[in-house]
């Protein structure tokens, strides 16, 4: 487990931190009431939704929604990453996830892993198709699925 003095207690950091916990309790209220497959379903859907107009609004207030727009953006909002750049392609490399951090801290166990990963990391997914449906997204990686990195995959659409 993760020391908790020693992780990275910064305002961004935080803020998931608490995403994490609010999304972790709605589920499992949820799945107590309605059954495991309805809060799946739910909490997919509302992750996706919450991206998609994330995404919706930060294009409108960027007042561009291209792929350059987007690179733009995802520095302006995370920060300082590795990434890759060539105009058409734009690729972040995360080699820290605070949620998965928040749910080493709290002991989740990896069967419970498995269903929060598929449903919190769709929202990346909405939120690059509510800048842009457009722009192709995919993922290289997910520290949530016990992969050693974060890898975010943005084209340019064809």
């Amino acid at each position: 487990m993760t020391d908790p003095r020693k992780s990275d207690f910064t305002p961004l950091g935080t803020g998931y931190r608490w995403e994490a916990m609010v999304f972790l309790m709605m589920w499992e209220e949820i799945e107590n009431r309605y059954g495991a497959e309805a809060a799946k379903e739910i909490g997919t859907k509302a992750m996706e939704e919450a991206g998609i107009r994330f995404g919706e609004r930060v294009a409108e207030i960027w007042g561009r929604n291209d792929l350059e727009a987007l690179k733009e953006v995802w520095e302006a909002l995370y920060g300082a990453m590795d990434t890759e750049w060539d105009g058409a392609r734009f690729v972040v490399h995360g080699r820290g996830c605070i949620i998965k951090t928040t749910y080493d801290m709290l002991d989740i166990p990896a069967e419970r892993r498995a269903a929060l990963d598929q449903m919190f990391c769709v929202g990346d997914q909405g939120f690059v198709s509510g800048f842009n449906p457009e722009i192709r997204f995919s993922f290289g990686g997910r520290m949530l699925r016990g992969e050693p990195e974060c890898v975010w995959i943005m084209e340019a659409p064809e």
